[in-house]
């Protein structure tokens, strides 16, 4: 089969090649919706007998479909990888024939399920990217029945290095694990999840968490679970962070969906994880498959900018005066031996003295610290403490400190405390180096004080 042909767009190169209208795929099911959520549950299961159901229910779904892992925002994030860097390298990162496949068909699908939800093709790949990067997560790739092949499995959810503990619900009969839970698949259901909402997207009998159509079809059944609008900014965001509990993971989800809203992104070859587009067609394992063009996809659907979340600290009201940041100054010159340091003006407090530790806020969502400082609230990592927290923000304000930026902003602070805590002092030092060369500083101070 010939490959597809290119065209330029203003936002890169996306693959034109013939398709079978996605609208044929989307009858192939039975679509529905009930306020029933037995009703629901039952008809859902029809698809491990071979029906082919897709039913919303009409109750949230409560229980997450993944959890979050410490160090990462998603496994199909590196570690240390900022957030502006992923949604940069979209186009060049490209999405899979299979995997775009299966996000429009989720989208043509829902809309006859559940046209109320909005689901746009575009959130259900973003979370793909996080969750897997389409199915390439850990060498793998997308056959041509759009099976991650040798398989996607999470870290075992035993409570150790910071993950949750989550003991088997499967039997070992999605993850091979029969004492505790691992993540499954390309959108990483946790397999109790699975068992309890998971579609047949594909009409072929089979519940499969590895197959990209039936992970993509149930990962848009339980975002639209409940009376959700995701054109709502409120509801989009309740709607991912019932998926992942963390807000760092909305965040990047809802960022990346907007990316490919707007065109970031180009369709390659099930196993090609690169810029190589003139692959785009190919399959392992397996003959062609074309990605849907532009004139097939459904049309994109806009999403809200959700609210950001605000935070209030709780104050102590017996000491109004307590400082809750730890001071970035450093004193210019050391005391002369012999001679008594000057002594604090009663009242006031004494500079050669450290003040206070910071104050010890409330926490945003489950296992995710914060920490007020003077230039505004800084968030951890998921599963970080708070006096890991402190720990990091010390550390970034020191070094910042030692390149003359005494006075960093909230935004600067934050890179610089995400990235110790997801990539130690080598991360660090890459953001002050940005930082540096955004403020034309890096040629004056980087070759000294950060090295070459």
């Amino acid at each position: 089969m010939a490959k597809g042909k290119r065209r330029a767009t203003g936002s890169g190169w996306r693959q034109v090649a013939p398709l079978i209208p996605v609208a044929l795929f989307a009858s192939a099911f039975t679509v529905s919706a009930t306020d029933d959520p037995a009703v629901a549950t039952a008809s859902l299961e029809q698809g491990l007998s071979g029906g082919n159901s897709v039913v919303v229910p009409k109750q949230p779904i409560s229980q997450p479909a993944s959890v979050p892992q410490p160090g990462v925002v998603g496994p199909g994030v590196d570690p240390g990888e900022q957030p502006t860097q992923v949604v940069s390298g979209l186009s060049k990162n490209g999405i899979p024939n299979a995997a775009l496949k299966a996000y429009s068909r989720a989208q043509q699908v829902l809309a006859q399920a559940d046209p109320a939800c909005h689901l746009p093709w575009t959130l259900v790949a973003a979370i793909g990217r996080v969750e897997s990067n389409h199915g390439r997560f850990g060498g793998n790739a997308l056959n041509s029945q759009g099976v991650a092949v040798p398989g996607i499995f999470g870290p075992r959810l035993d409570g150790s290095s910071g993950m949750a503990r989550i003991s088997d619900t499967d039997a070992g009969a999605f993850d091979g694990d029969g004492a505790f839970d691992r993540a499954v698949g390309p959108m990483q259901f946790i397999p109790g999840t699975w068992r309890a909402m998971g579609v047949d997207g594909d009409g072929d009998g089979v519940r499969n968490p590895q197959d990209i159509d039936d992970a993509a079809m149930s990962t848009a059944v339980y975002l639209c679970s409940g009376k959700t609008d995701l054109s709502n900014a409120s509801d989009l965001n309740a709607a991912v962070l019932r998926y992942n509990h963390s807000q760092q993971y909305v965040d990047l989800v809802v960022s990346i969906a907007k990316a490919y809203a707007g065109g970031s992104w180009i369709a390659v070859g099930n196993g090609t994880s690169g810029d190589d587009v003139d692959d785009a067609g190919q399959q392992i394992g397996g003959g062609d498959i074309n990605a849907p063009s532009d004139k097939n996809l459904p049309k994109t659907i806009d999403l809200p900018t959700p609210p950001p979340t605000v935070i209030t600290t709780p104050t102590d009201e017996r000491d109004e005066t307590r400082p809750t940041v730890v001071p970035t100054d450093r004193p210019t010159s050391k005391p002369t031996p012999g001679k008594p340091t000057s002594k604090p003006t009663p009242g006031k407090p004494d500079p050669t003295k450290p003040t206070s530790k910071p104050t010890i806020p409330t926490t945003t969502t489950p296992g995710v610290s914060t920490l007020t400082t003077a230039v505004g609230l800084i968030v951890g990592t998921v599963g970080s403490t708070v006096a890991e927290l402190q720990t990091a923000t010390t550390y970034c304000q020191s070094e910042m400190a030692k390149v003359t930026i005494t006075k960093p902003t909230q935004d600067q602070l934050q890179k610089c405390v995400t990235a110790y805590q997801t990539g130690g002092a080598k991360a660090v030092d890459q953001v002050i180096r940005n930082l540096l060369s955004l403020l034309g500083l890096l040629g004056v101070l980087g070759g000294g004080i950060l090295g070459s």
